[in-house]
């Protein structure tokens, strides 16, 4: 059994995004060398897309291009690790969420924080701790959401990212909430409201 201090189960846009708001806190006093793991199946739905009108994606670009420079972007952080692999349960013991991948049952994470970013189709959802409801923004009737407190917190521990926070299907809007999420993380370690923004060491002129 290996741990991370937050586990994100889906890599496509929200989930990294998630994954990257987070990770690139690693040189706050408050972060203290935790661990961000992202554990992805590759099937986001991006994968098959072409976006053209994704900001500050170059119109065009594949989506799968996109979701590897995404990827490339997070594990650009020593403490980001990225892992390929179908959950199949997650349960939740005293103080710590348990993650299994695949059908060994040895083979499995355990983790602090928790975030669900596994997109709105309601395929594979039996491993998710908690029961979907409909989707009011999906546009197709089968489109699920986890119920939340309009902050993406589920229950205590426990983040929604992307569409399944009930988002509608842009790449913004997933990517946007997958930041809210790691906003709301790293708020609750740093003690008190917080972003990262960075700027350049030489100030433009």
């Amino acid at each position: 059994m290996q741990n991370a201090d937050v586990i994100i189960v889906g890599g496509g846009v929200g989930g990294l995004s998630c994954a990257i708001t987070i990770a690139s806190a690693n040189t706050k006093p408050w972060f203290r060398n935790r661990t961000v793991l992202v554990i992805d199946d590759g099937q986001s739905d991006l994968a098959k897309a072409q976006l053209n009108n994704a900001p500050g994606i170059a119109p065009g670009t594949r989506g799968s291009v996109a979701l590897q420079q995404m990827r490339s972007q997070l594990l650009q952080y020593p403490t980001a690790l990225c892992r390929n692999g179908t959950v199949t349960k997650i349960h939740r013991n005293e103080h710590t969420w348990t993650v299994h991948v695949g059908d060994d049952e040895e083979k499995c994470w355990t983790c602090d924080e928790l975030v669900l970013a596994t997109g709105y189709k309601p395929t594979n959802t039996d491993h998710l701790p908690i029961d979907p409801i409909a989707h009011p923004r999906g546009g197709k009737s089968n489109r699920i959401m986890l119920k939340h407190d309009g902050m993406y917190c589920v229950a205590p521990h426990l983040h929604v990212a992307g569409l399944l926070g009930g988002g509608s299907s842009q790449f913004a809007i997933a990517a946007g909430i997958g930041a809210q999420v790691g906003v709301e993380i790293l708020s609750c370690w740093a003690g008190k409201r917080t972003h990262v923004h960075d700027v350049p060491e030489t100030p433009v002129t």
